[in-house]
């Protein structure tokens, strides 16, 4: 019974740890010297993680992207791609930048789509292994309290 109680603390406490770490407050979306840092406040950030540029979703998602540049633009949203063992931003390659270490950072496996929106307050917005189409992703952007303020501004 002894045991049976330590383990039940004992997952409480994990649990409890977790939701802590999880908690955007506790456990900041970047890194240091990681170039999203750099973007807060001032840019939302799609990262897009794939095992491969062959990967069915990695290629959806390129389509819909393709789609989307006005949108991406008008929404300060800038694209970043981990492919393999490579990192770029909008198609250029970020050659200092760890893709491991992107890929812990933002709780991507390596052999799995990942998709991540990180907002202009370095919060992630999205964490999902799907891809996301224009009205997905423009209507949750839409409806943050910071677009909805630069819409108030004008900036359209």
């Amino acid at each position: 019974m002894f045991t049976f109680l330590l383990s039940l603390i004992g997952r409480g406490i994990g649990l409890a740890i977790l939701m802590l770490s999880l908690h955007p407050t506790v456990m900041p979306v970047t890194v240091q010297g990681d170039p999203l840092n750099s973007l807060r406040w001032h840019h939302r950030a799609l990262v897009v993680f794939t095992p491969t540029d062959q990967h069915p979703h990695w290629q959806d998602q390129q389509a819909h992207l393709d789609g989307m540049l006005a949108g991406l633009r008008e929404r300060d949203l800038l694209v970043f791609e981990v492919v393999g063992e490579s990192v770029s931003m909008e198609g250029r390659d970020l050659p200092h930048s760890d893709a491991q270490q992107w890929r812990e950072d933002f709780i991507a496996p390596n052999d799995r789509f990942t998709l991540v929106l990180i907002g202009k307050d370095g919060e992630v917005k999205m964490h999902q292994d799907r891809p996301v189409d224009e009205a997905e992703l423009f209507e949750l952007i839409d409806a943050m309290p910071m677009r909805m303020h630069e819409r108030g501004m004008g900036r359209m």
